[in-house]
């Protein structure tokens, strides 16, 4: 299956000029964590008005995902997407693609660049999605990798803080890191190689004023043993994207603590994360404050689930989301459940 890779300028990604509806003086910045029930969907809502979508969601069952992420869209004021990236070629994080842009207009796509390894292109699923990708971007796709930023717009007149969008992993390559991924390192756990495409996802780091959000799509222990050592890559952050769903194969100790959040959410399924391992050391870091889920675990009890108040889907129903606002005038931000929910407000570090 043949694509063009549009290596063009951001020429190609038009972005928006409009202003959100809603938007107030200095604005919020809004990041939504959306229900995929197990899959990944974050949608970034900027102060400016531009918006971000990282991943899909699944394609199955058939119109939910699209329809949970246009809902979202649509209760956020946009009209369109200005930037849709797709961390990895998994089903749960692009199955839904096509879907969704018969919904809504997307202006860019962006991913990694590369196929996943020739065993998962065999694989019965990615024959079934990835045409389904190709149609829904044409083929203009621009490429992604360590080290590049998402072209975001800022406020010239410096009265609204400076946002960035930064890739610091793509297609398992580290920014600043140029040896051997999966090579042993004296002292410290690295695991077998990962042979998925899960390693290879692209991993950012969003900023805003002094906010810091981390989401490393389904990035797994090595990736992230080398964004945290011998150099901190990315330094503490405010929130945290809890990596592959909660899975104990992503989460590495040393990356939470070098990250140290304050808030994190995990974009779990009622039989998928947070695992315990993940649990505990999310639940040991120095200055958390809280860990939010998009849904209870059945699994494992007590031991992968925080409390009722910080699941979105608590009691087995399915479709909340999780909101966070930025508001740096303030040195706040506020995270909520659904459209209802009590806010709690968090202080930024």
């Amino acid at each position: 299956m043949k694509r063009l890779l549009v290596l063009a300028t951001t020429a190609l990604c038009v972005a928006s000029n409009g202003i959100r509806a809603d938007q107030q003086t200095p604005a919020t910045l809004d990041i939504y964590f959306l229900d995929m029930v197990g899959g990944g969907s974050t949608l970034i809502v900027t102060p400016l008005g531009e918006s971000v979508l990282i991943d899909t969601g699944s394609l199955e069952p058939k119109h939910r995902d699209a329809d949970r992420i246009y809902r979202a869209c649509r209760y956020a004021g946009m009209e369109h997407i200005d930037y849709l990236i797709t961390t990895h070629f998994h089903s749960d994080h692009f199955g839904a693609i096509l879907e969704l842009t018969k919904r809504i207009p997307v202006k860019c796509f962006m991913d990694k660049g590369a196929l996943p390894p020739k065993h998962e292109q065999e694989n019965k699923r990615f024959k079934q999605l990835y045409p389904l990708y190709l149609q829904a971007t044409g083929g203009n796709i621009k490429t992604i990798r360590a080290g590049d930023d998402i072209p975001l717009r800022n406020d010239p007149s410096g009265e609204i803080p400076q946002i960035k969008l930064h890739c610091v992993a793509s297609e398992k390559q580290v920014e600043g890191f140029s040896g051997d991924i999966d090579a042993p390192v004296e002292g410290f756990t690295i695991k077998e190689p990962d042979t998925s495409d899960n390693g290879r996802s692209i991993a950012l780091l969003l900023t805003y004023g002094r906010f810091k959000f981390f989401a490393g799509g389904d990035i797994t222990w090595n990736i992230e043993h080398h964004l945290a050592h011998p150099v901190n890559r990315i330094r503490r952050v405010d929130l945290y994207q809890v990596t592959h769903h909660g899975l104990d194969q992503s989460n590495n100790p040393l990356l939470l603590k070098a990250l140290n959040p304050t808030v994190c959410v995990a974009m779990n399924g009622p039989r998928k994360g947070i695992q315990p391992n993940t649990f505990a050391a999310l639940k040991a870091l120095p200055d958390i404050k809280a860990i939010y889920q998009i849904h209870y675990n059945t699994q494992y009890g007590d031991g992968g689930n925080t409390s009722a108040d910080l699941i979105a889907n608590a009691k087995g129903q399915e479709g909340g989301f999780i909101k966070v606002s930025v508001a740096p005038e303030k040195k706040i931000f506020t995270v909520s459940i659904g459209m209802k929910q009590r806010k709690k407000w968090f202080p930024i570090q």
